[in-house]
């Protein structure tokens, strides 16, 4: 299922300078469609962009704002933290609570004052991410892949119970890394249509060619720590996938 572009006032927005070692961050950039994915080779600055909206880093100098809500702005001293954002988010490691069991900690990131429908959204994204058999195991007992689906998965279920003036925003950074890419490919065209129905917007990084393809998504290039592009898959990335062609020999 398609999703529609989102209203005005859903928009995140974001301007920030941030210093991370020898890089500076100087990026400004606005979410206007249901999934869009950050794309730039390592140590371009993706991560940091997402922790900066998370609210696990503190930019030197910018604005952050999610619809009317500010989460940062270092001129008039604004920094929610980030358990208060709407913002959910999973990264490339899992960090799960080592004592609760996968279904604990799925549940842990339903939102306080959330609808009564929030068990049957568990139950769908716990479907969705193939965890039906794991949920009375501990994450001990799980493989590195399946730690990685259950972080995913609770970041999914936390956004889609998200309780607040606007929904919450789902930041994916490569929580999908150490999946087959069969599995991968199939969870993410799944999670993209579930999203898109529940109007949860998705920003999402990769530096996957394929993937940023095959999801059809907005594409925001980044590179030394700047925007360098933004606009449809199939002309942001038109270079690396001609690149990509040619390199397996298909063109």
């Amino acid at each position: 299922m398609e999703g529609r572009p989102m209203s005005s006032d859903s928009l995140l927005s974001l301007k920030i300078v941030h210093r991370v070692g020898v890089l500076t961050l100087d990026v400004a950039f606005e979410l206007t469609q249901p999934w869009t994915v950050l794309f730039g080779p390592s140590g371009s600055g993706k991560t940091t962009v997402m922790r900066a909206i998370a609210g696990f880093v503190k930019p030197n100098t910018g604005r952050i704002s999610r619809g009317e809500s500010v989460l940062m702005d270092r001129q008039t001293g604004v920094f929610v933290p980030a358990h208060l954002r709407p913002v959910r988010s999973a990264g490339q490691t899992a960090r799960l609570f080592p004592h609760m069991t996968v279904k604990e900690n799925l549940l842990f990131g339903v939102g306080a004052a959330s609808s009564s429908g929030s068990g049957e959204i568990a139950d769908e994204v716990i479907a969705m991410f193939r965890l039906q058999g794991f949920t009375e195991r501990m994450p001990k007992e799980l493989s590195g892949g399946e730690r990685e689906r259950v972080s995913a998965a609770r970041a999914v279920i936390s956004a889609a119970t998200f309780s607040g003036p606007e929904r919450a925003c789902l930041l994916l950074d490569e929580p999908f890394a150490g999946l087959d890419s069969a599995v991968r490919d199939q969870l993410l065209l799944e999670l993209r249509a579930w999203v898109a129905q529940r109007e949860i917007p998705v920003l999402s990084v990769t530096h996957d060619v394929g993937e940023a393809f095959q999801l059809g998504a907005e594409v925001i290039k980044i590179a030394a720590g700047k925007i360098v592009a933004q606009g449809p898959v199939g002309e942001v990335l038109a270079g690396e996938r001609r690149r990509l062609m040619e390199q397996l020999g298909q063109l």
